[in-house]
């Protein structure tokens, strides 16, 4: 077992789940970053959604061979288009029992909020701190003020700018 801040830990953890990449490229894509993962999928229909289904079964499989415990509570489904179909639920099967997977309409991905139209709005309420600020603090020198807002607003909102608010957009 590899221990926090060890040398070899990250490139064990790598060989460790190498085989779920190459499993999982076969149904759907998928990401990893650390101990999360993201099964995904361009869904146009039901065979599609059949596919994901698949994907997520081998996902669920490859956990139980290796012994490890998938959290089913925090597995989320999420659909992101500007007309959402939620008519398809996806499952795990566990002991002969299904368990169905949450559908919800925001996720939270490394500290950004993505929701299912991308519009960012929850991600982009730090203009709301600004208010807070206005109402609670009555006398505030320049120093405070700017201390205040470098810390409440202008963190949040450079947080990832490049995703949620890109200055440059591009087709390929």
């Amino acid at each position: 077992m590899a221990y926090q801040g060890s040398v070899l830990g990250p490139l064990l953890f790598l060989i460790y789940i190498n085989d779920l990449m190459l499993l999982c490229q076969t149904h759907s894509d998928i990401y990893v970053f650390a101990d999360d993962a993201k099964l995904f999928r361009h869904i146009l229909n039901v065979n599609d959604c059949d596919t994901l289904q698949r994907g997520i079964t081998a996902l669920h499989n490859w956990t139980k061979d290796w012994l490890l415990k998938l959290n089913v509570n925090k597995c989320k489904v999420v659909s992101f288009a500007r007309n959402v179909n939620n008519s398809y639920v996806y499952e795990l099967i566990e002991n002969n029992q299904s368990l169905y997977l949450a559908r919800t309409n925001q996720i939270s991905d490394l500290g950004i909020l993505f929701d299912e139209k991308l519009t960012f709005r929850e991600h982009i309420k730090a203009y709301s701190m600004l208010g807070i600020i206005k109402r609670n603090f009555n006398y505030l020198t320049v120093t405070s003020f700017t201390l205040l807002y470098k810390v409440m607003v202008r963190s949040r909102i450079d947080y990832c700018s490049s995703v949620w608010a890109p200055y440059k957009k591009r087709r390929y």
